[in-house]
């Protein structure tokens, strides 16, 4: 059985030998991109960090472009690209590891190839390694909430999902964190929970579609609503639609302090609890209220022609 420090020490090889390959030129059509290997989840930010994220992120590939625009041989770093085997829970081909912004720019700049280092690799080392590498040494940082999502889906495949602990050799609560750049706390408490985690309690929309492991941010809110007895499709249609709410709220109150944002919220809040206690007592009092009667039309309370809406 692998190690915990071998498993560690494998995907340190991998980065050293993406970083050493040769670099080849790949045509735009052969090179696939699969959502397991973007670490750069837009779920896990925010809402009122989204914006901002998005605007970096556009930002990122222009300049890039413009580098590329600037002369008809002008090349960025290469990307990393897995070459993956047909024995995988995915088709055989070149998947993207790392290189996302860059291989966005090269399709709006119209370049018909990309330079790139190419491995071949497993599904499961290729899907470690993109989280790895992403979160060090970028000139457009994670979202902190993607560092720690990335580091707790590397802490899961690590220790078999909690089923083994840290050893006293490898990788420690200090080196996880460098790697991710999140606090050793953070870490510590990942490990404690991960044990008591259940994967199949949490709907799709919470896990990884790689490591099918729930995400962290969703892991550890309180009376998680990504838990759910709802079947699965109702529940991902209502959260994709709070998801857009939530964002026209943000548009809305993005330039407001933050005691003028918590208490329109707290407003909104109250008026749905009043709302909400209003149906109930009409529900309550409903058997004990008298059964009404019809009303023949043509009656001074009913007018025998409806009246126009637009009078």
């Amino acid at each position: 059985m692998t190690t915990y420090k071998e498993t560690a020490m494998r995907y340190d090889a991998v980065m050293e030998q993406f970083k050493h390959a040769p670099t080849r030129l790949i045509p735009l059509g052969d090179i696939r991109t699969h959502d397991a290997l973007q670490p750069r989840v837009a779920r896990l930010i925010p809402f009122k960090d989204k914006g901002r994220a998005e605007e970096s992120s556009e930002q990122h590939i222009v300049t890039f472009r413009y580098v590329l625009e600037a002369t008809e041989d002008g090349q960025l770093d290469p990307i990393w690209l897995a070459d993956i085997g047909s024995a995988e829970p995915v088709e055989a081909g070149l998947y993207l590891v790392d290189g996302h912004h860059r291989l966005k720019a090269y399709r709006q700049a119209n370049r018909q190839q990309v330079p790139a280092c190419v491995l071949a690799l497993d599904w499961r080392t290729a899907l470690v390694v993109s989280k790895l590498v992403n979160c060090t040494g970028r000139s457009l940082a994670l979202h902190n909430e993607q560092r720690r999502d990335a580091a707790w889906q590397y802490l899961a495949d690590l220790t078999h999902r909690g089923a083994i602990e840290l050893p006293s050799v490898g990788e420690s609560l200090r080196s996880v964190a460098a790697r991710f750049g999140i606090s050793k706390s953070t870490v510590s408490s990942m490990l404690t929970n991960m044990p008591h985690v259940i994967a199949t309690e949490f709907h799709a929309l919470a896990i990884d579609p790689g490591t099918g492991w729930p995400r962290w941010r969703h892991v550890r809110e309180a009376k998680n609503p990504w838990q759910t007895s709802l079947p699965s499709s109702d529940q991902q249609q209502l959260d994709r639609d709070a998801e857009r709410v939530a964002r026209h709220i943000v548009k809305l109150v993005d330039g407001s302090s933050p005691a003028v944002r918590a208490r329109a919220l707290e407003m909104l809040a109250n008026d749905e609890v009043s709302a909400t206690d209003q149906l109930a007592s009409v529900e309550l009092l409903a058997p004990f209220s008298p059964a009404r009667r019809p009303v023949p039309i043509g009656t001074p309370a009913v007018p025998a022609q409806p009246a126009h809406l637009d009078n």
